[in-house]
């Protein structure tokens, strides 16, 4: 298992136990994570790149690199890009914005978004 699987799967362990615990925008925010590192170590794995040296991509370039760089079928690289969007806006909100109301069905959603986008990249991916 690599760093970033490793990663990934603690995310996604850690979103689920603050979700039952009620911790909603720590929820969000490892959900986020958790896909954040899934996409990274499967663009590792195909040796991918980044400018400045950098050891894994840029938020925001997220959707491009997944779209140019890993070998999924049209229909699913849109599918993680959708998911990805919508999960980095809601970490975003949970994370920088304390006036916007966090719902337990937006953690729940997040908690998807990230199981998705983790499947996806295990099914496709290899």
């Amino acid at each position: 298992m690599s760093t970033w699987e490793a990663m990934s799967q603690e995310c996604l362990h850690a979103a689920k136990r603050l979700l039952d615990d009620g911790r909603l925008r720590r929820s969000i925010s490892s959900s986020y994570y958790a896909a954040y590192s899934a996409i990274a170590g499967a663009l590792a794995a195909k040796s991918v790149t980044y400018a400045r040296g950098w050891r894994n991509p840029a938020h925001e370039q997220l959707p491009q690199l997944i779209l140019n760089n890993l070998a999924l079928s049209r229909s699913t690289g849109y599918q993680i890009n959708k998911a990805i969007r919508r999960l980095r806006m809601e970490r975003e909100n949970a994370d920088y914005r304390p006036g916007v109301d966090v719902t337990r069905r937006t953690a729940v959603d997040a908690v998807h978004d990230s199981v998705q986008i983790i499947s996806l990249l295990e099914v496709e991916g290899d």
